[in-house]
């Protein structure tokens, strides 16, 4: 017999959300903690019980509740927000909350199908201590309640097949946008970076745009909120400066953060625009701007694509951002994270004495803090770089500690992508354990899909698995991602290596001189790229290229390179050696 699929019946669901949650969590999570179970228990659930709502669960910041009356779900709903405005607390908290009649499931005690989706999505176009519902709420409640609902007109839903007509309701005597207690409490990490997403303004002559401006914000913020070294402000709290013309500066003080992304959409004829721009809140001054255009046609693909480019493009800009204020800070004011930042110039450099430098800041960073994961796998990561550039000899010994660094460091953060990623790269390639650095660096791209760095190591990965043509999709997305990114002739050194295994050996070559012209300090591109010739029937450039990469590399020999070559099958790994000795390495 099929599954039974759950119980259908027409109700009212009721989503609500609390504005600004993450941020309040991020400056004090006892309070906020406190302050919501507050309402939970004095406010939430009497007022369900009250007008006969039951409630499906709570959603950390939020709840999920169903209602057998339309006039209950209203009145509960205003219930609700009347008495979240009347509260006088020292920590303040507001609701979004959004009502749509229609036909649900229920299954094992939880509720599902389009209509819960419906309402999920009314409460993002919901006014802070306002309820949004949709017009067949509306029809069955009007005339029969105390509020007055104002006609927000028909919205297109992002995942609702059609237009939606949506009714607002905002106490008169509201106070979102009041200035919020100030709340103390550590951040996450000391001089944590910060980023405010303002709604971006339509600028196209179709009104009905400003849903696909809102829900490009909203992916934005879902796409960036991803990475986990930078705090996003939730959308919940930016959307108060919707309309408004805002002093950037101003923006910057009011939410805490150092960085502000603005943006506007532009939609002509059969195309869309988007403009989006970086700015340092302190000053005012631009970081990064840039403009991108596509066909209306798939109009939610392009709003992904563009979501997925800006986070991509944010994440280097910030970092370089981060880095030079932690250049400019006072020696005796050193940080865990400051250290770890001005570690990173030095390792996109990639010399020796810079990965020593490198280092350097890194062990000092692990003393501030021993368990800052993050620093652990930099640490991992260098020693990764320091045998790939023949800084140091492949021992047993060296193999083994740079391992256990990359474990110790997925050990203490195992949710964090950017650890898992250099985990997986340094266990693939000093133990040569695929099975780890597989699983590993696939949640890593799960987790963070719009980190440039982690597709590269992907793609590196894969192609030591013998996945040449995941890899060379992993390197292509890496680029897309970040296409200005200190490391690019990381990316382009593996999509040669990628090409150079498929036998394309004329885009094998053009990929890896491109990568040489880039950095040419990174010694594994002079190996591939001696292989490469050495195909292409090109002895004497392969032979000159080698003896580059002796000079760069003394250490380099074919005794050396087959201890530290990662190609898991045999047929790579000897086309690889025996290219190498064609091409003069020394034995």
């Amino acid at each position: 017999m099929p599954e039974e699929i759950g119980t259908r019946r027409l109700a009212c669901a009721m989503f609500a959300d609390v504005v600004g949650y993450s941020r309040m969590m991020e400056a004090n999570e006892q309070k906020t903690l406190a302050a919501f179970d507050g309402i939970r228990d004095g406010l939430v659930l009497p007022a369900l019980k009250r007008h006969r709502g039951r409630l499906v669960k709570f959603t950390g910041d939020g709840f999920l509740a169903e209602f057998g009356s339309a006039v209950g779900a209203v009145e509960c709903g205003l219930d609700i927000q009347r008495g979240m405005v009347a509260r006088e607390t020292e920590t303040y908290l507001a609701f979004r909350i959004g009502l749509h009649l229609g036909e649900i499931v229920e299954k094992a005690g939880d509720i599902f199908g389009r209509d819960v989706n419906l309402a999920a999505r009314l409460e993002t176009l919901c006014e802070p201590e306002g309820l949004c519902i949709s017009n067949a709420l509306y029809e069955a409640v009007a005339g029969k309640i105390t509020g007055r609902f104002d006609n927000g007109g028909t919205r297109s839903l992002r995942n609702i097949d059609r237009p939606v007509h949506v009714w607002h309701w905002v106490p008169e005597n509201r106070s979102f946008g009041l200035p919020m207690p100030e709340i103390s409490g550590p951040p996450l990490l000391p001089g944590r970076p910060s980023l405010a997403v303002l709604p971006f303004s339509n600028l196209s002559d179709d009104p009905a745009q400003e849903y696909f401006a809102d829900g490009l914000v909203e992916e934005i913020i879902t796409a960036i909120a991803r990475l986990r070294w930078l705090f996003v402000i939730a959308r919940n709290s930016t959307f108060i400066y919707k309309g408004r013309s805002v002093d950037i500066r101003q923006v910057s003080r009011d939410l805490g953060v150092r960085y502000v992304l603005e943006g506007s959409v532009r939609k002509s004829s059969e195309r869309i625009r988007i403009s989006v721009q970086l700015i340092e809140g302190a000053n005012g001054n631009h970081i990064w701007a840039e403009t991108m255009e596509g066909p209306l046609t798939q109009i939610f693909e392009l709003q992904d694509s563009v979501a997925q480019g800006v986070a991509g493009a944010i994440e280097p800009k910030v970092r370089w951002a981060e880095i030079e204020r932690a250049r400019q800070k006072p020696t005796s004011n050193l940080d865990a994270y400051d250290l770890y930042l001005r570690s990173l110039p030095h390792i996109f450099a990639g010399t020796a004495q810079d990965i020593a430098t490198a280092l350097s800041f890194l062990q000092r960073a692990v003393v501030h803090d021993p368990v800052y994961a993050v620093a652990h796998a930099a640490i991992a990561s260098c020693r990764l770089r320091q045998l790939l550039i023949g800084a140091v000899q492949p021992t047993s010994v060296f193999l083994s500690e740079a391992s256990s660094l990359a474990r110790r460091a997925v050990e203490l953060d195992p949710a964090d992508p950017d650890v898992l990623s250099v985990g997986a790269i340094v266990v693939t390639f000093m133990e040569k354990d695929y099975v780890a650095g597989a699983e590993w660096i696939d949640a890593s791209t799960r987790l963070n899909p719009n980190s440039s760095i982690s597709w590269s190591r992907s793609g590196f990965i894969h192609c030591w698995m013998s996945n040449f043509e995941t890899g060379v999709a992993s390197f292509v997305r890496a680029m897309r991602l970040s296409p200005s990114d200190p490391m690019t002739y990381i990316f382009q050194s593996g999509l040669g290596m990628a090409h150079m295994f498929q036998h394309n050996w004329p885009v094998a070559i053009n990929w890896l001189r491109r990568s040489i012209s880039n950095n040419r300090y990174f010694a594994p591109t002079y190996r591939f790229l001696a292989v490469s010739l050495v195909q292409s029937g090109k002895i004497d450039e392969a032979r000159e290229i080698v003896r580059e990469l002796v000079q760069l590399d003394p250490l380099s020999s074919m005794t050396r390179a087959q201890l530290i070559t990662a190609f898991r099958d045999e047929a790579p790994r000897r086309l690889y050696l025996e290219s190498l000795r064609l091409a003069g390495l020394p034995e």
